[in-house]
């Protein structure tokens, strides 16, 4: 079933395959409700499954300007309630996992059981590199420079508005919000990924109390298409359908 939904005046696509328990997937930045590829058709053998686009990308409306991370969030609260679901399994990767973290230390019996694939949020190590390629951003712009050469491929692909949102988002850290998370958490990492690095799932670990690392050695931050076949029997297993 493929549908749509106003979410506090926002038109929101979705579709839905299966039968049973909730399953809710979020799929990260850039993506879409197909974002997960063949895992939707998978688990919807065993589950009802809910996939939608985030605002901003697919069929969905987009968001305002002064979006982050708590308003999308808020929107995937309200969305949920909107198609009549009040309890159900979460798999998120990247953005996703941000927006799943937030939704699941403030809504304690909304998620049963959450996957973070490799879950942004967490802040980033300090790169020397980095930090003085922002400061020559920063100078170029206050000299009103050309900014061509500034920003990841994420951000340049994007309108004006939505890299105003992208700003915010990324700058939302959720170490706070991650401790605070109780459903039982399976964290599944890619080792080489360079996006959301190794040691981001380490101490997501370290801060969600109820949680579990799978380590995909050979994969990257799409793991969950690298590795098919080791995601979807982790994620089966750890949902309790193997």
């Amino acid at each position: 079933m493929t549908n749509f939904v106003y979410i506090n005046g926002y038109k929101t696509f979705f579709k839905q395959k299966g039968k049973g328990q909730n399953l809710l997937l979020l799929h990260g930045w850039g993506g879409n409700n197909d974002s997960f590829g063949p895992f939707f058709d998978s688990m919807a053998n065993f589950f009802c499954v809910t996939s939608f686009d985030f605002w901003g990308f697919g069929k969905s409306d987009k968001p305002p300007q002064n979006a982050d991370t708590f308003w999308y969030a808020k929107m995937t609260v309200d969305f949920l309630s909107a198609i009549g679901v009040t309890k159900t399994h979460v798999v998120s990767h990247s953005f996703g996992g941000r927006v799943a973290m937030v939704v699941a230390s403030q809504n304690k019996n909304l998620f049963d059981k959450v996957v973070l694939c490799a879950s942004a949020g967490i802040k980033p190590k300090f790169s020397l590199k980095k930090y003085i390629r922002t400061k020559r951003y920063k100078r170029a712009k206050k000299r009103e420079k050309n900014l061509d050469g500034f920003g990841s491929d994420d951000y340049k692909n994007l309108t004006p508005d939505m890299q105003k949102v992208f700003v915010r988002v990324v700058n939302d850290f959720l170490e706070n919000h991650a401790k605070k998370v109780t459903s039982p958490t399976l964290l599944v990492w890619g080792k080489k990924d360079k996006t959301t690095p190794y040691y981001m799932a380490k101490k997501l670990n370290r801060l969600i109390t109820n949680s579990g690392l799978v380590t995909m050695d050979g994969a990257g931050h799409f793991c969950f298409l690298e590795d098919f076949f080791t995601f979807d029997v982790v994620t089966k297993s750890f949902l309790g359908v193997l």
